[in-house]
């Protein structure tokens, strides 16, 4: 009897158990699913985040090389530098002068780019090496500054200038530079062209500066990383694991993911390659490192399946015993929230239940009546978040605006902006009391003109967005309804002293799109200031560019170069042309104009710094106007006036130089035209500029080039001294600067026509005039 009770108790037991082992496998097998879909997200997840890594290293290192190649250009054309390569003894004479006037022209750049640890030109004809803080002959050089160890001087001077080099890593690694081994990038460049190299650049790069960009990355029991360029040769690498070969690549990919296999040494490699200058960069981890996520997730989730299955077997248990509990429960909340704590339980349970939710029922109703008396804020800040895109899913929109009994009623809406006040955003205290009232007016004038419920919501002191709803499905006959409402809307704000312009955005379908039409409503915006207020101007009336914005590096160049030359009119033609196309014919978002100024504020902020301006405009204030500013041209017009007022002063600056260079020119030549070792090198290196320069220079200025001045010079005291003096002819080509009077009697009859000899009979034979013969 025993048996058979103890059986049928098991026998229920089973039953409540046999749903609970089907819930648990159905459970358990979902949570290997889980698991396995869990395994192939948060993979492709650190891969992915390993190549964002890597693709952010390479982003940074193609940047700080590309500045590398920039400075290599300007050192390059540097015309100090291009006049030094021919000199061939650089201490003799005037020469050393120039080599302390070239090695001061050097600008250093190691502060712009921290990448940099210092540059050297070596100069293959005078055997030197110059960098902008010394001066060394190249053995010194090589012997106390920067010395390869594997090489000897003669080996490493030959490898550097006997082959051309084009902007190649030569070397990495351990490098002794200043007498300390220090881990170096040698970046070079060859001076002169293929076939006649003049000398070479070399930038030294900080090789610590890029593996800290690489150090980010976990290389953890094993793993590393390496940057290999196009050939193959090893740039830098963290951890001795491992090394790449361009090899051991897929052919032609750019970035991606290799498996760990025996060919990887057990390793997950990560690739990505740079389409700049052609460089690899490569982790590679342990599988066990990257699926770490994994591997915590599968501990957890089994951690979790197992509580489970022990706490779903208590429930199992108690459901059996208990299944009462939950009325009571329910009973017990009630007496204690409706009776004001006390915990009597009522005789009469489920009459006491169905008391108690007939009061919940009266006091939900009376909630009801309150949220409807504060439905206007409730559709106001509705509206906001809908805006703002806040809600996602178009039930939610759904149930809310039932829940506030707003349902709306159309197939299309557009967002519009009611402006009606013209100005900034800087209000007094009485400003914006009275715009506290107009906003009110114009709100209840909005509800009481336009059909429907429309919603409102005050986006600044003097803004207010509109919803326009459709029910006609069409967009012009939408737009032909909200015109004749603008109309009527206008007349209305009219009679009250009132002024308003309208910007409306584009016609939309659902209100889900709401935030894009409210987006375009304020491009609209920045038109409608162009307009005016008590116009309407429409987003689909805008001619749309949705291309990025136009400032490309050449422009940023051509910019900073005719500052720097002072040119301030074509600094204003430029600066115009952008603004044409960028705010005019483009007709960006806001945002994407805001981010066009502050690239131009950028290039503000370099050009104070290269040419040292000491009264620097204040970034702060024109990043703040650009974010307040509803449109971004006053940021752009101050920048454009803080641009020529820097290229003024340069201009004055350089026509001031101008001057008094030209003086000192004429004045040196007038002095030194009787010396036969004038010529415009001699000049130059007196008044400490460069020979091309002068060239150009005293052409612009005086018309005729520096030779064809100084000749005409000598001729026209020769013929000075021919017509006033018996000196013999070589006496007069000695005196105004010529070695041999044959060289001056051809110049002369040059310039002439005559012969010297010639031009002394006939200004010897005309009549003396009396002051002439009365000395005689």
């Amino acid at each position: 009897m025993r048996w058979a009770n103890g059986w049928k108790i098991q026998y229920i037991f089973v039953r409540f158990m046999i749903p609970y082992f089907l819930f648990m496998l159905f459970t358990l097998l979902a949570g290997a699913l889980f698991y396995r879909q869990t395994y192939d997200v948060v993979k492709k997840e650190v891969t992915h985040s390993n190549l964002q890594m890597l693709d952010q290293v390479k982003e940074t290192v193609d940047s700080r090389f590309n500045e590398i190649n920039r400075i290599s250009l300007q050192l390059q054309s540097d015309a100090a530098v291009q006049s030094f390569q021919q000199v061939k003894e650089p201490f003799r004479d005037t020469t050393a002068y120039k080599v302390y006037r070239t090695q001061k022209s050097l600008y250093s750049y190691n502060a712009a780019n921290g990448f940099i640890l210092n540059y050297y030109l070596i100069f293959k004809n005078s055997d030197l090496a110059l960098s902008p803080d010394s001066t060394y002959e190249l053995p010194s050089f090589y012997r106390y500054m920067f010395s390869d160890p594997s090489k000897d001087y003669t080996t490493w001077r030959n490898d550097l200038l006997g082959h051309f080099r084009n902007r190649e890593i030569m070397s990495s690694g351990s490098t002794v530079y200043q007498g300390k081994t220090t881990d170096l990038l040698t970046y070079v460049q060859s001076l002169g062209y293929p076939g006649h190299i003049q000398g070479a650049m070399m930038i030294l790069v900080d090789n610590q500066r890029l593996q800290s960009l690489l150090r980010g990355i976990d290389i953890s029991d094993g793993g590393w990383v390496s940057i290999v360029d196009e050939k193959g040769r090893l740039v830098t690498s963290l951890s001795s694991g491992g090394m790449v070969t361009r090899q051991s690549l897929p052919p032609g990919a750019k970035s991606g993911v290799i498996e760990a296999s025996a060919a990887t040494g057990g390793m997950m490699m990560t690739y990505t390659t740079s389409s700049y200058n052609g460089w690899s960069y490569v982790v590679a981890q342990p599988p066990h490192v990257v699926l770490s996520k994994v591997l915590a997730i599968k501990h957890t989730t089994v951690t979790i399946l197992l509580a489970f299955l022990i706490f779903g077997l208590i429930l199992a248990y108690l459901f059996a015993t208990r299944s009462g509990r939950p009325i009571v429960n329910i009973a017990s909340a009630l007496t204690s929230r409706l009776n004001g704590g006390e915990l009597k339980r009522p005789k009469d349970m489920y009459g006491y239940i169905q008391h108690s939710l007939a009061r919940l029922i009266d006091n939900n109703d009376e909630l009801q009546q309150e949220i409807e008396r504060q439905a206007p804020l409730l559709r106001e800040s509705f509206f906001g978040r809908l805006l703002q895109g806040e809600y996602l899913m178009a039930e939610h929109v759904e149930s809310l605006l039932k829940h506030q009994n707003a349902d709306i009623q159309g197939s299309g809406c557009a967002v519009g902006i009611v402006q009606f006040h013209r100005g900034g955003h800087r209000f007094q205290e009485e400003e914006l009391r009275e715009l506290d009232i107009e906003r009110v007016l114009i709100q209840d004038m909005l509800g009481r003109t336009l059909k429907g419920c429309p919603f409102t919501y005050p986006v600044a002191e003097d803004k207010i967005a509109v919803l326009f709803v459709s029910g006609q499905g069409d967009p012009g006959a939408f737009r032909k309804t909200v015109e004749r409402e603008l109309q009527q809307l206008t007349l209305e704000i009219s009679r009250h002293g009132l002024q308003a312009g309208f910007a409306m955005g584009g016609y939309r379908t659902s209100l889900l799109e709401v935030p894009e039409s409210f987006k375009e409503a304020r491009q609209a915006l920045t038109r409608l200031y162009e307009a005016g207020i008590g116009q309407s101007v429409w987003f689909e009336d805008l001619a749309h560019d949705h291309r990025g914005f136009y400032f490309p590096a050449e422009s940023e160049n051509r910019l900073m170069n005719y500052i720097k030359a002072g040119e301030t009119e074509e600094v204003r033609k430029l600066l115009a042309s952008l603004y044409r196309e960028n705010f005019e014919e483009r007709h960006l978002p806001l945002a994407m104009q805001q981010l066009f100024v502050l690239d131009l504020v950028g290039c503000l902020v370099k050009v104070q710094d290269q040419l040292m301006v000491k009264e620097q405009a204040d970034m702060r204030h024109l990043l703040q106007q650009l974010g307040t500013a509803n449109h971004p041209k006053q940021a752009f017009d101050n920048a454009t006036e803080r641009f020529a007022e820097i290229s003024d002063g340069i201009d004055r600056r350089k026509k001031s130089r101008n001057v008094q260079l030209i003086r000192d020119t004429v004045d040196y030549i007038h002095h030194q035209y009787g010396q036969a070792d004038l010529s415009l090198d001699a000049a130059a290196d007196h008044l400490n500029i460069s020979k091309g320069y002068l060239s150009q220079f005293f052409k612009e200025q005086t018309g005729v080039n520096f030779s064809e001045y100084v000749e005409n010079l000598r001729m026209d005291k020769a013929k000075q001294l021919l017509s006033e003096t018996r000196l013999p002819i070589r006496d007069i080509a000695q005196q105004v600067g010529y070695h041999a009077s044959s060289t001056f009697c051809r110049a002369f009859k040059r310039g002439s026509g005559i012969s010297a000899t010639a031009y002394r009979d006939i200004a010897h034979k005309k009549p003396a005039s009396p002051f002439h013969r009365q000395d005689a």
